[in-house]
């Protein structure tokens, strides 16, 4: 097939993409304080007529709090931590369909990192580095404001927002400098971008991967992808922990540490090692920001399959 009928076979669909111009013309022009009000309406209206999202945060806060993390205690305390989860995640949306609003001075002001000598520490081999986050604050902007920093940024995604809206979205993402890819495409494109010293961005928490292993999560025995510690074995790369969250003072993403693969030990026994470090970091910071970790299906209940991983809430 040649470059560009392939081009051709992946261009969204004229309907959906009037939709999500539609809606990035829309939600461009809700001012910031209105845009707050707006989500938490649609949380709201959310939280009342889908009992399944309801329950199944309400259960993954019980077994966080189970773990002995503060403030989600009794069913009040959790009914209103679920609530802020809904609220965070209208936030999001409407964010991100509001991202071409965004001049070079609020990407500025609006963003904030974190640990950035870490993640030039880890890419001073030269490898690139594999970037393992969860579905907390606004990830999807994190990504982006990486791009704009000049990073190669890749990133590996489920489904996109909604089924219809999924190849807009995608193409949306890749005009914006990121590499996009699917579980389904393997490893090749990841470890390009690995080798041309780019970052490749798993979001660990998601249910769309191929191989996993079970690492206790708070307290519970959890499928956990363990493609992020088999890609940056492959590639030789570091595997960094990072997370995305919102404050009163905008967005901030911090890297948190990494590690690297050791080829002295089996496969077996590196992956398990390096899956407990992601596990054990994404647990602290989902404990700490829990409002806004955005996973709306019962997670301590997922049965594991057998990854690259990466999956929308």
């Amino acid at each position: 097939m040649s470059a560009r009928s392939d081009d051709a076979s992946r261009t969204p669909p004229l309907v959906p993409r009037l939709i999500l111009r539609g809606a990035l013309a829309a939600a461009s022009r809700i001012p910031p304080r209105a845009a707050l009000w707006v989500a938490a309406a649609l949380a709201e209206v959310e939280y009342r007529l889908s009992p399944r999202r309801r329950a199944a945060v309400l259960a993954n806060l019980e077994t966080i709090g189970g773990s002995g993390r503060p403030g989600l205690e009794t069913p009040a305390a959790r009914e209103r931590t679920a609530r802020a989860v809904f609220r965070s995640y209208h936030r999001f949306v409407l964010e991100f369909f509001a991202q071409r609003r965004w001049t070079r001075r609020a990407w500025h002001r609006g963003f904030r990192f974190q640990g950035m000598d870490v993640l030039y520490r880890a890419l001073g081999a030269g490898r690139g580095a594999v970037i393992a986050a969860p579905h907390l604050g606004n990830w999807e902007l994190g990504g982006l404001a990486l791009a704009r920093l000049g990073f190669r940024v890749h990133v590996v995604t489920g489904m996109q927002l909604n089924p219809l809206l999924h190849a807009a979205v995608r193409a949306l993402k890749e005009s914006s400098g990121i590499a996009v890819s699917t579980p389904e495409d393997g490893f090749v494109p990841l470890l390009d971008t690995l080798r041309r010293g780019g970052l490749v961005v798993l979001l660990v928490d998601g249910d769309v991967y191929t191989r996993g292993l079970t690492i206790r999560f708070f307290g519970r025995p959890v499928p956990f992808p363990a493609g992020p510690a088999l890609l940056a074995r492959r590639a030789g790369a570091p595997l960094l922990h990072a997370h995305a969250v919102r404050s009163a003072e905008g967005h901030r993403v911090s890297f948190d540490g990494w590690d690297l693969p050791d080829r002295a030990l089996p496969l077996d026994h590196d992956l398990a090692r390096l899956t407990e470090r992601v596990a054990a970091a994404q647990e602290r910071n989902i404990g700490n920001h829990v409002a806004q970790w955005c996973i709306f299906r019962p997670f301590f209940e997922t049965p594991g399959t057998n990854g690259i991983g990466a999956g929308a809430a």
